[in-house]
């Protein structure tokens, strides 16, 4: 199954945690700093992703990775005919259907939402990128920050372009901006946004 699924995707997968998506990250910054570059990162959350994901598509990639058709049968039987039921006082006590998204906890929501997000081509000129599940971080290295800024702007208006052909946006305000300094030098971080 390590074909349907990004490389370098970190979360929901073994021996892929948040401390090995740290790892390769400082390594990846040192790694530049050590060439004399500067470095940043982007970091990107997707608004809502468990509840966008579309089954067809989801579907038809499975099938189009020639993965055996009772899984792509049970994946399609996991995400269609289901129904929620919304409780608070004063509320009709009826169910209703719901025809996208992956259920929010079950333990195989994130490998699926994991999966969907591979149709995103993440090979993107000049730039890192690395998936944990719901969150990118996008690092570039130049020589200067002011070049870094319009490189990652470049690559973060890529990223949405290839993430609204599959029904995925990104939340401006968890969006943050980190320029790296050497170590022993003094980091500065700052909010920013795509454009």
């Amino acid at each position: 199954m390590g074909s349907l699924i990004y490389p370098l995707q970190r979360g929901s997968l073994p021996r892929r945690s948040t401390a090995d998506a740290a790892l390769v990250l400082q390594h990846n910054v040192e790694s530049f700093h050590r060439l004399r570059y500067k470095v940043s990162t982007l970091f990107l959350d997707v608004k809502g992703g468990f509840d966008n994901v579309k089954s067809p598509w989801l579907h038809s990639l499975l099938h189009r990775k020639g993965v055996s058709p009772y899984l792509v049968q049970w994946v399609g039987s996991f995400l269609t005919h289901r129904t929620c039921r919304l409780t608070f006082q004063g509320s009709p006590r009826l169910f209703a259907p719901v025809s996208v998204g992956v259920p929010q906890g079950s333990p195989i929501s994130p490998l699926l939402f994991v999966l969907y997000v591979a149709l995103l081509d993440l090979e993107i000129s000049r730039s890192l990128i690395f998936p944990y599940v719901d969150d990118f971080a996008i690092t570039v290295a130049s020589p200067s920050y002011r070049t870094n800024v319009r490189l990652l702007q470049k690559s973060c208006s890529a990223l949405k372009r290839k993430a609204s052909r599959i029904n995925i946006s990104f939340s401006v305000p968890k969006t943050k901006l980190i320029h790296w300094k050497p170590a022993g030098a003094m980091s500065h971080r700052a909010p920013s946004q795509c454009s």
